[in-house]
């Protein structure tokens, strides 16, 4: 037992060290029933970080119950049938067991409690083995981009809803860019529940630039000259939104085309976009926003 708790209290620390992708990590710990869940849900790439442009040393936490449990959960009245029938529902379960470690902890052991993709926060104690909300973990492996846990029980959610962009943003400390987002419908097409349409806008993942409340009170004037134009303010919103259409077409002089149209410079190296640094990361349901501390405003946009 003491090496076990040794071995999960260490090795969040190589999540990066593995020379594994998801499923390779997933089928070595045999956990073939949550492997196929991925795979049905859309999840696999998500959890392999495809899809969307990474910056830092973020990486995901995956509490993955064991087949074991997931038969017990079917004992116990969990549909697996119907969840399989339903992708998005099928996602959101899953997402109960997904966290993002945006680098702000080196070992598992620091926090008593994170948000999990799904939207509701994960419980971990650590006082006689790590427990995940009351689910023994039994096993531990990094992979390329986290590290899976193997835990004894199947996670629920207690609510209806899933994270989207909008409350990912708030929580990193950009609401006028979440308010920004709701108002002007474009939260719902990022959380593939609205209509598509929007500047080649396809069905994600998306990787959604937020600038901070500070960014948006220092450039109120661009702000209040943009939104005074018929469409100016989803056109300034739909700059910041990346989608992994785009990035199959990143150029070799590190840009890449935005959902507005224009593209935007990268430096991946120096955690910069249109030359605005990334302050934090929080993946949502269908991507990952990044705060940043300047607005981003197009050329085009401006001049118009």
């Amino acid at each position: 037992m003491l090496f076990l708790a040794a071995l999960l209290c260490t090795s969040i620390g190589l999540a990066q060290d593995g020379a594994k992708n998801f499923a390779q990590g997933a089928a070595e710990l045999g956990l073939s029933d949550f492997q196929a869940a991925a795979e049905s849900a859309g999840l696999a790439d998500v959890l392999n970080n495809q899809g969307v442009l990474t910056f830092g040393s973020g990486s995901f936490v995956v509490f993955a119950p064991s087949d074991e449990a997931f038969a017990a959960a079917s004992a116990s009245g969990l549909d697996l049938s119907a969840l399989q029938e339903s992708p998005s529902e099928l996602k959101r379960v899953l997402s109960r067991h997904i966290m993002w470690n945006a680098g702000s902890f080196e070992n598992i052991s620091e926090i008593s409690a994170a948000r999990s993709m799904q939207g509701e926060n994960i419980t971990l104690e650590h006082a006689a083995g790590l427990k995940v909300d009351g689910a023994n973990v039994t096993a531990s492996l990094g992979y390329d981009s986290g590290i899976i846990y193997v835990i004894d029980r199947v996670l629920l959610p207690e609510s209806e809803g899933s994270l989207g962009p909008a409350q990912a943003a708030k929580d990193l400390g950009a609401e006028k860019f979440a308010e920004a987002l709701t108002s002007s419908g474009l939260e719902e097409a990022l959380s593939s529940q609205g209509p598509m349409g929007i500047g080649g806008l396809t069905s994600g993942p998306y990787t959604v630039f937020a600038p901070s409340d500070a960014a948006f009170e220092a450039a109120k004037g661009s702000l209040d000259a943009i939104g005074k134009k018929e469409g100016g303010m989803l056109s300034l919103l739909s700059y910041h939104v990346v989608d992994a259409a785009g990035l199959q077409n990143m150029t070799e002089s590190n840009s890449v085309k935005t959902m507005y149209g224009a593209s935007m410079a990268v430096d991946q190296s120096s955690s910069l976009v249109g030359g605005a640094g990334i302050l934090a990361s929080e993946r949502y349901d269908n991507g990952i926003v990044y705060v940043v501390d300047q607005l981003l405003v197009p050329i085009s946009l401006s001049m118009q």
